[in-house]
């Protein structure tokens, strides 16, 4: 069980701070991962993502590859979670819009993930 973050921060009714757990707690977990830059968090080097590259980084025919490729090496330490599903979308000429889909033992998740340049 995790502590619920909601816009984010920690999400309390009162001074009671809210848990999730299951689907939700592994979705949580799955789109922190996934919205952190890999390497800028020093006390865990390995946490995060190199989504963030994605808009200079990638040719444009190679996004999809690179996604997948950079979802898997985020999500390595999560058993269990397969990413099955890959949509890209472009909002604006700055913005690029992922939709992500998993399975996972217990169902399936879908989580949106932006990515500014």
């Amino acid at each position: 069980m995790e502590l619920r973050l909601k816009d984010g921060k920690y999400d309390s009714i009162g001074a009671r701070l809210r848990t999730v757990s299951g689907a939700e707690e592994l979705a949580q977990r799955v789109m922190m991962k996934l919205a952190a830059r890999r390497g800028s968090f020093w006390p865990l080097p390995d946490y995060g993502s190199r989504l963030y590259r994605l808009v200079s980084g990638e040719r444009p025919k190679d996004r999809e590859l690179a996604v997948r490729q950079y979802v898997a090496e985020a999500l390595s330490d999560e058993s269990g979670v397969t990413l099955t599903d890959v949509q890209i979308s472009y909002p604006s000429d700055d913005t690029m819009r992922l939709r992500l889909y998993f399975s996972w033992s217990g169902g399936s998740f879908s989580t949106d993930q932006i990515i500014r340049s």
